[in-house]
């Protein structure tokens, strides 16, 4: 077992505190901030959506990140998304403004980023298995600090989303979305996961999505008030799968990326702090088997 396989789960009624707590029982936002840093927040805000309800990132828990972040000397803090595109209908920044963020973006003084937009990178991919490369926002690798934010939830075509799949869909630019999607959506996951790892995760399970996700409807809210967080990814979404009860050799990016070297799924190997999952889980609908 090492470091990077503790994966903090607390369960608490105040957001502040859950997720303060989260985060000192993997080492503390001093472990990952420096005096000076930039720092990134990636929350899930893939469409507009209320707060609240397993859509979206809840604000609340990036602005206890914000607040982290500066009281360990970070010197520039950027909240960054890439709305989803389905269709052409979703823009960044009035999803950010009917979510929340662009009240909280003004509240703390921080900048807000449309990974979707034209300051893009292309990122080779070693050994990808669909893709060679991948164009990607540039904010999210001119940065000292990547950090995670997704919402737990389930999902019609990658069955969980949560810290490997908000990371490498969200970082990718407009058209990519859709290639991403196209080409296999569980490699192309890991493949841009690979290429670009966030340093940290913390998984929004507070109002957690059941059924047929992403979207509310047809998709159902959960109330599960918790927050988790760790450095693996792999682990992080291998113990959200386990409280959600999802198999996880179903969750085929999981899988694949544990394959690749990226993290571990055996929870036997997953030192689980703060809570227990056979206190917090519970039985989510999945989606309808498509087809």
């Amino acid at each position: 077992m090492t470091n990077d396989s503790v994966v903090s789960l607390v369960k608490s009624e105040g957001v502040q505190d859950a997720v303060r707590k989260a985060v000192e029982l993997c080492g503390g936002m001093r472990k990952l901030v420096k005096k000076g840093d930039t720092v990134l927040l990636k929350p899930n805000v893939k469409n507009p959506s209320t707060p609240g309800y397993g859509v979206i990132t809840d604000p609340r828990v990036v602005a206890v990140l914000i607040d982290l972040a500066r009281e360990t000397g970070a010197g520039h803090i950027v909240v960054a998304e890439g709305s989803a595109y389905p269709s052409g209908a979703y823009q960044t920044f009035v999803s950010f403004e009917y979510s929340g963020y662009t009240k909280l973006a003004q509240e703390k003084n921080v900048e807000l980023v449309d990974l979707n937009g034209y300051d893009s990178i292309d990122l080779r991919i070693p050994k990808g298995e669909v893709l060679d490369r991948v164009r990607v926002g540039r904010r999210v690798t001119n940065v000292d600090v990547t950090i995670n934010v997704p919402v737990m939830k389930t999902h019609v075509e990658a069955l969980l989303s949560c810290a490997l799949k908000n990371w490498s869909v969200g970082i990718a630019t407009r058209e990519e979305k859709k290639l991403l999607h196209r080409c296999g959506l569980h490699d192309a996951i890991v493949d841009v996961h690979a290429a670009v790892t966030p340093k940290f995760n913390v998984v929004d399970a507070i109002v957690a999505l059941e059924g047929d996700g992403p979207n509310l409807p047809p998709g159902k809210a959960k109330p599960l008030g918790l927050i988790l967080a760790g450095k693996d990814p792999v682990a992080v979404d291998a113990v959200s799968a386990a409280i959600m009860e999802i198999n996880l050799k179903k969750v085929k990016h999981l899988v694949k990326a544990e394959e690749r070297g990226i993290g571990t799924t055996d929870l036997t190997q997953i030192e689980v702090l703060g809570d227990k999952i056979e206190r917090v889980k519970t039985k989510f609908l999945l989606p309808k088997p498509r087809g």
